[in-house]
């Protein structure tokens, strides 16, 4: 076999190949044994038809197969031969292929570019240390207590509600009476489907009426509302009181069978916060890095890599969503703006991973069987499930080359660090970071 190769582009090639005869002859032989061993030719035993009866009957399909056959192989042959990584499905141009002759075709395809870094060291980079005081601590105690409170209807005619709350309401509106709700339940001080109101009914008591105006954001699920500010009526039914657990050892040791008591649940709640920290502080120096390493290296990456890379983002996006019960237009209306962002965010992810790559190849850096196991260790003790059932899981799902390469990001991330000037700066975990 005899292959040529022109380059059209950094990304684009151009094949010719010319299949000898002989092979041409021995495909051929093949397809003609399959569909004489299939056919019904009236006046012949099956599998006994001669070749000049077959072309009669089932020529075009022979000449279709062979083709398909020639190209097929010889084009993985070829490509395998050249070491060319290709992206793209091949556009092909080819003679009719005939028996006793060479056949020959020709094929233009994307293949991964070959990048040589431009520049990785070197750079100004600052890192954000996060510090972890008392008040986080707290705030993650309070939220734990909270998802122990039990709910209890108030009868109290004096009560008057207060944060966390759960009011029940009804809602009129004259200007939209599409608006109107019957027993609507608002989180005090928290959350309301109409904006605004969570607030509005912080103090109120149970059968007290008030007038409140709701600010409907301009990404308000309800499309027809958006931007728009209007007056509402309400009248609370009722209210239920939510009841916080005492903050107590017995508490601590409910949350935590491994703890002795609340210093203990305490002192691990805070090394939580530490662990959450770091791994903030790592996260945000890595995307420094990388927005870094875009902007130092540039070259071209095929179209058809990003269009696959956007198609595969949109197809996971929709499996998420189908398994919540939710629809994908119902949550991306605008299908042209999610392909326009989707390929803008595969083509900056296409370019981070092929930087990685590159750098990793020139540094010699790997990423070995250990660092495997280290990463799916780590991912273990995040859903607190045995590592080997992590581990059957990520082969099922074919995702252990995915993950080994987080490894290898996390490597090259690691010599570019070491490799660059960092500035440190402490900062407190922001309200609501923890």
């Amino acid at each position: 076999m005899k292959v040529e190769v022109r380059d059209l582009s950094s990304t684009r090639k151009e094949m010719e190949v010319l299949v000898p005869k002989e092979d041409v002859q021995k495909i051929s032989d093949e397809i003609y044994h399959e569909v004489a061993g299939a056919a019904v030719v009236k006046g012949f035993r099956k599998g006994k038809a001669p070749r000049h009866i077959l072309r009669m009957y089932y020529g075009d399909y022979i000449k279709g197969e062979l083709s398909k056959k020639l190209v097929t192989e010889s084009f993985e042959k070829a490509a395998k031969e050249k070491e060319l990584f290709v992206v793209s499905m091949p556009e092909v141009e080819n003679d009719e292929p005939k028996d006793g002759q060479d056949f020959k075709f020709t094929a233009k395809f994307d293949v991964k570019p070959e990048i040589k870094p431009e520049k990785y060291t070197g750079f100004e980079l600052k890192r954000i240390n996060y510090e972890v005081t008392d008040k986080e601590v707290q705030d993650v105690l309070d939220r734990i207590r909270e998802h122990y409170a039990t709910i209890e209807d108030v009868t109290d005619p004096d009560y008057v509600s207060a944060q966390g709350d759960y009011v029940i309401a009804d809602i009129t509106c004259e200007a939209n009476p599409k608006l109107n709700r019957s027993k609507m339940t608002i989180e005090a001080g928290r959350r309301s489907f109409f904006p605004g109101l969570e607030k509005a009914v912080l103090g109120k008591k149970a059968g007290e009426t008030f007038d409140a105006q709701v600010e409907f954001p301009d990404t308000h699920f309800l499309e027809e509302m958006r931007g728009q500010n209007v007056s509402v009526s309400l009248a609370v039914g009722s209210i239920k009181r939510r009841l916080l657990p005492e903050l107590d050892d017995e508490f601590a040791k409910k949350v935590r069978e491994d703890v002795a008591g609340l210093d203990a649940l305490k002192e691990a709640v805070r090394e939580d916060l530490v662990q959450r920290a770091q791994e903030r502080t790592k996260a945000q120096l890595n995307k420094e890095i990388a927005e870094k390493l875009l902007e130092a290296n540039s070259f071209e990456v095929p179209e058809s890599m990003i269009k696959l890379q956007a198609a595969m983002m949109i197809q996971g996006m929709n499996q998420r969503l189908t398994a919540q019960g939710v629809k994908m237009r119902d949550v991306f209306p605008d299908t042209a703006a999610l392909r326009e962002e989707s390929m803008a965010t595969s083509e900056k992810t296409l370019r981070q991973a092929m930087l990685v790559e590159a750098i990793a190849k020139e540094q010699g850096i790997e990423a070995t069987d250990e660092d495997l196991d280290k990463e799916i260790g780590v991912m273990a003790k995040q859903y607190n499930l045995p590592v080997d059932q992590v581990r059957s899981a990520l082969v099922e799902q074919d995702r252990l080359e995915e993950i080994r390469f987080n490894a290898l990001e996390k490597k090259v991330y690691d010599y570019i660090t070491s490799q660059s000037t960092v500035t440190d700066e402490t900062h407190k975990m922001e309200e609501g970071e923890a």
